[in-house]
């Protein structure tokens, strides 16, 4: 069995954007969570819901272009990544309530640390569903 280092390199690259965007997209939507959180005095899961609405959309066409160079937007890939991104916001939305009520970590850190568990996992389904 040959591995081929082209593809493997490939798939390296395809990780390595897809954490890029997905670090960006996260900055940006810590921004508004914060706000959203901070100044308009937004519950913290109505905040994250509304912030996760908003990010899941931005990755969808970000991840597209950049990360697995697909020009196809289609509807159905669109709502196949909505579905990715709401596992993944389940994911992140109880880690988070487990974060703030049992380990008592504060409303503004747990967000920053939820995405560690989840980007694996969304990175290989996200794959799948732009690459198909």
């Amino acid at each position: 069995m040959t591995i081929k280092m082209p593809n493997l390199k490939g798939k390296l690259m395809e990780y390595i954007k897809f954490n890029i965007v997905g670090i960006t997209n996260f900055l940006l939507s810590q921004v508004l969570y914060i706000t959203l959180y901070l100044v308009f005095k937004l519950n913290y899961i109505v905040a994250y819901t509304i912030t996760s609405i908003v990010s899941i959309t931005a990755s969808y066409f970000f991840n597209s272009k950049y990360t697995f160079k697909d020009k196809d937007y289609s509807a159905k890939k669109f709502y196949m990544t909505v579905a990715v991104y709401i596992g993944e916001y389940l994911l992140n939305m109880g880690v988070i309530i487990i974060m703030v009520n049992f380990f008592g970590i504060g409303e503004i850190i747990a967000p920053f640390l939820a995405p560690i568990i989840s980007t694996p996992p969304a990175f290989f389904l996200m794959r799948l569903v732009i690459k198909r």
